[in-house]
């Protein structure tokens, strides 16, 4: 609080100050007073008017001092009403009293809305897990008929539907589950905490079964893929799974003609980076800083209907909450490099 602000708001009052002196001044004339004596009484009143305003001001600003340090203090600064200085004036008291109550009604509130959002999330998690039973059978059925048809000597013994018709439907269904992966984990997102388990994590297993599980994607748009990933790191298998997952889908998405994926480790002072380069269409540099943002498509996006803007997003949210660097590097029409850095705590003994 500036003086100047301060006297600027004590306007009428010394515009009453000032006309008081005015008619104390007429009155004194009138009834004979000398100029000295007016004068001296106008330069006592001023003198108390001003030690009043100075004491007055720095009181205030005193206050305010202490008011915004307590707010810069705090984590949650809607309980500012609760932890402001005591005042004997009236007007502060009346002020911190409806402050009070202002932000009772607001953490009520964001209560109800954080139990709306929990019913929410626990239904769809539940909904997420009867979802996943259907689609299990689905592609179990699709692998039983598959192989049948392929065992069949004879056309008349293959059931209806060659094996083409079941990996098509095997593809789309691996699609579904993969959606239906993304809803879950947006929904855990805010809350990993509370469902992860860290330890000692072998890299090229965690790898290998993503390939396995999109095995049928990456037959389907003869995808090959060089693995060397001989480190290990501590974190979570399963959320890592599902963050190479979108980064492998993301790949396939938009592939080259001759789609190849090198992932490999490499070991640093710091810790353990996981490389994911594909020679895919890549991303243009302009777009290069934006595609960890939630709903960011870009030009590629666009010309592919079908992305949501949330893979990567999603991934970038996750890597933060377990605590792994991931950034991108990427040459338009060139492919495109991911980086994982897994930290070792020094710590951690090792053999």
């Amino acid at each position: 609080m500036r003086l100047t602000d301060f006297i600027r708001d004590r306007g009428m009052l010394l515009l009453l100050h000032l006309v008081c002196m005015c008619t104390a001044t007429a009155f004194f004339r009138m009834t004979g007073y000398g100029g000295t004596n007016t004068f001296l009484f106008l330069t006592v009143w001023l003198f108390l008017l001003a030690a009043w305003l100075l004491v007055t001001f720095l009181r205030r600003r005193r206050f305010f001092l202490e008011t915004q340090q307590i707010l810069e203090n705090i984590d949650q600064r809607y309980l500012l009403g609760e932890l402001l200085p005591d005042s004997f004036r009236l007007e502060d008291r009346l002020y911190k009293e409806l402050i009070c109550r202002s932000n009772k009604a607001c953490i009520e509130r964001i209560r109800q809305v954080e139990d709306e959002q929990q019913d929410y999330r626990e239904y769809m998690e539940s909904w997420v897990h009867e979802i996943k039973a259907p689609i299990t059978g689905i592609a179990l059925l699709c692998d039983n008929r598959r192989n049948v048809a392929a065992k069949a000597v004879f056309p008349s013994e293959k059931p209806p539907g060659d094996g083409e018709d079941y990996l098509t439907i095997s593809l789309e269904n691996q699609k579904i589950e993969n959606y239906v992966d993304m809803v879950l984990y947006y929904a855990r997102s805010d809350q990993v905490y509370k469902d992860y388990l860290i330890r000692e994590t072998c890299l090229e297993m965690v790898v290998c079964q993503v390939l396995d599980k999109n095995h049928l994607l990456l037959i389907q748009n003869r995808v090959q893929a060089h693995v060397d990933c001989k480190d290990s790191v501590y974190t979570d298998e399963k959320w890592i799974v599902f963050i190479l997952n979108q980064i492998l889908l993301n790949s396939v998405k938009y592939r080259s003609e001759h789609p190849l994926f090198n992932i490999h480790t490499t070991r640093t002072e710091n810790g353990v980076i996981l490389v994911f380069e594909d020679n895919g269409i890549g991303i243009r540099r302009e777009e290069l800083s934006r595609i960890f943002e939630k709903g960011f498509t870009g030009s590629n996006g666009r010309d592919n209907r079908r992305s949501t803007g949330m893979g990567l997003y999603l991934c970038r949210k996750l890597c933060d909450r377990l605590g792994i660097s991931l950034r991108a590097e990427s040459e338009y029409g060139a492919g495109t490099k991911l980086y994982l850095e897994f930290p070792v705590s020094k710590y951690i003994c090792r053999d």
